[in-house]
């Protein structure tokens, strides 16, 4: 009875370790180089020495874990010094018109409007997606300004969103939040001290 109720313990710690605390790792050098596009979420100077694409999407939970409680401290530390630029690709991996829509909104307000609202609503309400609520708030937008209107509707949103999965698919990734630094891949989630000592050793790398 004792070793059935020490391996449950081991196997309930392990569990918790490799979904929660720590499960950021490094996998491969991209073999598709990433590029910067104007409708990607940017923090940070174009001059900074460090630049990490992130792919991302609202419906996962880690990154929302990543944007409460990690991007507070790399903005702080890094961005907001100029050493850092952070470039969030939204990726869709549920072909779900309603999360489509809600990341064409998002890039296209971050593009030509107020976006940090809308960013905070789908990072901490994701299933607002669904709602008929948020599908007048998107045509409240396109009505409002002709700029989110041509982006929405003109298809430079449905181009880049594509893009992002296509980027996303030739790099064999199968999940978010994924980072690219120095054309290194590392997935997943990881807490900021941990995050911190990548960015250490990508940063000086970087200056080489």
């Amino acid at each position: 009875m004792v070793y059935i109720i020490v391996a449950i313990i081991i196997a309930a710690i392990t569990f918790i370790y490799l979904n929660d605390s720590n499960i950021f790792k490094k996998d491969q050098k991209a073999k598709v180089e990433i590029f910067e596009h104007e409708l990607d979420i940017v923090y940070g100077a174009d001059s900074a020495d460090l630049t990490i694409f992130l792919f991302s999407n609202y419906s996962c939970s880690f990154c929302r874990k990543f944007f409460a409680f990690v991007y507070p401290k790399l903005k702080e530390e890094y961005i907001d010094k100029g050493k850092v630029k952070l470039v969030v690709k939204p990726v869709d991996l549920t072909n779900n018109e309603n999360v489509i829509n809600s990341l064409k909104i998002a890039v296209c307000i971050n593009e030509y409007g107020k976006f940090e609202k809308l960013n905070r609503l789908l990072l901490f309400e994701p299933k607002v997606v669904y709602t008929e609520e948020f599908s007048n708030l998107i045509d409240e937008f396109i009505e409002k300004d002709e700029y989110v209107a041509e982006c929405m509707l003109g298809g430079e949103s449905d181009e880049y969103i594509i893009e992002n999965i296509l980027n996303f698919k030739a790099l064999k990734l199968t999940g978010t939040p994924t980072f690219i630094m120095n054309n290194k891949i590392y997935k997943g989630y990881s807490e900021y001290e941990n995050f911190r000592k990548l960015i250490e050793k990508e940063y000086v790398y970087s200056l080489h």
